[in-house]
């Protein structure tokens, strides 16, 4: 990572990543010696100052010390922006302050009503809000995102996610990923989290479009619930990356240019945030089971498509929450009631979400196994840690000893991306926990040879890749082996795209995380209007359209042709198509191969985009004439709406297509048609289209007849009849008809 270069800096700030006013509820009063020789100035300690119990994981044998709170889970100028002026150069850290202050008042709130014993504490929507906005910032902020992002040009950054971010930094214009992150923090920072759910359509516009999805599934698809140990002796741990931290599957795999084994998927379903050594806030996913809700069958058949989609067909049907028993549930609230394990609004609430709404979060007593199961993920996690911060020794020793040495049912496993790392913080707390007393022997699973080769990487997502990969190209219909070697049926168009055996693998896993986002969009906006949802599903397939490769793209619709047409609703393979069309070849794989060389990326993936949508339509009904005589009443009226939505509604306009030559015919006959008056013809007599609509429907009309001879030379021979077809009868459905004009 090289240094972002600054010609003038102020002097140097230690900047918290954990702030002080969590930090202080861990901490106790130094009763130490008044003189402490070695010590540095800043290191040094006064009788009465704040303190905590810290084991120092940079120190071998790992220590038990005690650290001024001033000094401990935080690093020198984090967030110093040297781009600007001197005196500007800390606005991220004076932002921060700010936030810190505002959320501090209900954190306190929080603490207090547990100190005075209360069953819960109620808070506002928007106290809620800002409590899950701080939660987020507190793990994007983290030292890991620091890495992530400091860095002073773009070839620097090298997350999962580097084409699509470098993509958005060049049409942003932005020179440095720090200030992607920079301008992210601020953006959430400032929103408003209106009641309405429209800031959740407006941020994906103003910052980084993927971690603007991330933040509204943590705010939307996880309710919130408070946990503190049923046994007094029992206590929570703190660690350095503590708010970053998730417990659910994940997969990992090698990264065939840098050989680095990488994360390649992961799903959360409950999330940490540690408020004292008595309190823990646990973020629990929407994909795991709820009885109240799930009294309602819809909502249950919702939450087991999301759950199948988003964990069953990318990890397998096994992944189970080790924390799936926690004994925790959604906040009660201030307009709604339980009524037989149903909720239901109460009387005169008209089911409006307003800021004035409060909930009242409960208190929920765990035992002493649920809290080490939760102090398991922050051990687990801290290979790359400085510190785990602690309230007393004696409940550090028990969770520690637990830690070390009950059976491997959830962690402490050697492998993943820092096998080294992890196998020496496990040998070093061994060590530490014998020297605490334990007489326990520890244990933990090595596999330190996995190695993760494309061949494992295909089978762990197998339902992503291999099924996939067979269903595409036909192959198990025919009773082979899939071959990526085969020039035939869909990997033609593939190829076409730039695709390749090569790539299949990695383009599939693409193709499989665009599906489950767009589920996650499904499940965080649940509840909210839909036009908002719609809102947010458009923008997310333009954000597809405009920066991904086409060959993902294709991919990613044929993903979602077979979730649509070729699963019951149990998620089981099937004909419904009958057997002359059981692979996902289709319509847009002509358009691929015809067009590829004929517009921009993003105009093809328009193209193949309207395509595939037009064609799912047809084959939902495959009964459908739009251009069928229609009886007159009800029936004859809802078939004319029907016929604009399908002939109109995705397709737009032919002089918008993107093939230079189609469009100039286009635009040529319609200035013809408006010239000459020519839409106002019986054969486009329908209540629905207004005169725009004529001339759209007629501009096809028109130019189809002259389609082949300003195509010819362009495109191979062979295609373009079948992509003229396809054009006028799919992607923009055209009347059959012959006009004299």
């Amino acid at each position: 990572m090289a240094p972002i270069a600054s010609t003038s800096s102020p002097r140097p700030e230690y900047q918290h990543f954990v702030p002080q006013f969590i930090v202080r509820n861990f901490a106790h009063k130094y009763n130490g010696p008044k003189q402490q020789k070695g010590r540095k100035k800043n290191d040094k300690m006064y009788r009465g100052e704040l303190v905590v119990n810290n084991a120092n994981l940079q120190a071998d044998p790992i220590s038990i010390e005690e650290t001024k709170v001033k000094r401990i889970l935080g690093i020198y100028d984090m967030y110093q922006d040297t781009s600007a002026p001197t005196e500007q150069q800390r606005r991220m850290e004076k932002m921060f302050g700010e936030l810190e202050s505002r959320a501090s008042i209900i954190f306190r709130k929080i603490t207090k009503a547990f100190e005075s014993k209360e069953q819960g504490v109620w808070v506002t929507r928007d106290e809620r809000n800002l409590i899950r906005k701080f939660l987020f910032l507190l793990k994007y902020r983290s030292s890991g995102f620091h890495r992530r992002f400091y860095h002073e040009s773009e070839d620097e950054y090298n997350a999962n996610d580097r084409e699509k971010f470098h993509a958005y930094m060049r049409e942003k214009k932005i020179s440095r990923p720090i200030d992607v992150w920079f301008d992210n923090i601020k953006t959430i920072i400032d929103v408003d989290m209106d009641p309405e759910g429209l800031w959740m359509t407006a941020l994906p516009q103003q910052m980084y479009p993927d971690d603007a999805i991330w933040f509204i599934t943590h705010a939307q698809a996880m309710y919130m619930a408070i946990c503190t140990p049923s046994d007094p002796g029992a206590e929570f741990i703190l660690t350095d990356n503590s708010y970053g931290i998730f417990e659910g599957p994940n997969t990992f795999a090698k990264d065939g240019e840098t050989g680095k084994i990488v994360e390649t998927g992961w799903t959360s379903f409950h999330e940490f945030a540690p408020l004292t050594p008595k309190l823990m806030i646990i973020l629990r996913s929407s994909l795991l089971p709820n009885p109240e809700e799930d009294s309602s069958e819809r909502i249950r058949e919702e939450r087991h498509s999301w759950r199948k989609a988003a964990v069953d067909d990318w990890y397998g049907v096994d992944q189970k929450s080790s924390l799936a028993d926690l004994p925790i549930a959604k906040p009660r609230n201030n307009y709604s009631q339980v009524v037989n394990g149903r909720v239901e609004l109460l009387p005169g609430e008209d089911g409006k979400l307003r800021k004035n709404d409060k909930f009242c979060f409960r208190f929920f007593p765990v035992n002493t196994e649920h809290v080490n199961r939760i102090n398991l993920f922050l051990f687990d996690n801290a290979q790359r840690c400085r510190n785990i911060v602690f309230g007393t020794l004696d409940a550090f020793k028990k969770t520690l000893e637990w830690y070390m040495t009950t059976p491997c049912t959830y962690g402490k496993v050697v492998t993943g991306d820092a096998p080294e790392q992890r196998r020496k913080l496990l040998e070093n707390l061994a060590a530490l926990s014998k020297t605490l007393g334990s007489t326990k022997e520890p244990i933990w699973i090595e596999m330190p040879d996995h190695k993760m080769s494309e061949l494992d990487r295909m089978n762990l997502l197998r339902l992503a890749t291999m099924r996939i990969f067979e269903d595409l190209i036909g192959s198990s219909k025919k009773g082979t082996s899939p071959s990526a070697d085969s020039a035939d049926g869909f990997m033609r168009p593939y190829r076409c795209l730039g695709g390749s055996k090569e790539a299949i693998v990695e383009d599939l896993d693409q193709a499989q995380r665009m599906l489950t986002l767009r589920i996650k969009i499904d499940v965080w906006s649940k509840g909210v209007p839909e036009h908002i949802r719609g809102q947010a599903r458009e923008w997310l397939i333009e954000d597809y359209l405009e920066g991904c490769p086409s060959r993902r793209v294709l991919l990613y619709l044929k993903r979602v042709k077979l979730m649509i047409l070729w699963h019951d609703k149990d998620g089981h393979f099937m004909d419904t198509m009958g057997n002359d069309q059981t692979k996902v070849e289709g319509p847009e794989d002509t358009v691929a191969e015809a067009a590829h060389n004929l517009t921009t990326r993003t105009g093809l993936n328009w193209l193949m985009y309207r395509t595939f949508t037009n064609d799912v339509e047809r084959a939902k009904d495959p009964d459908f004439d739009p251009w069928a005589k229609v009886p007159r009443g009800i029936e004859g009226a809802l078939h004319l709406a029907t016929v604009r939505k399908f002939v109109l509604g995705v397709s737009g306009k032919l002089k918008e297509c993107g093939i230079a030559a189609i469009e100039g015919l286009a635009l040529t006959q319609e200035k013809l048609i408006r010239d000459q008056g020519l839409y106002n013809r019986r054969e486009f007599h329908n209540p629905f289209f207004n005169d725009d609509d004529k001339i759209e429907v007629l501009t096809r009309v028109m130019v189809r007849p002259q389609c082949r001879k300003v195509l010819r030379g362009r495109i191979e021979a062979g295609l373009v009849a079948e992509f003229e077809k396809v054009l006028f009868e799919v992607t923009y459905p055209t009347p059959p008809i012959k006009l004299d004009v």
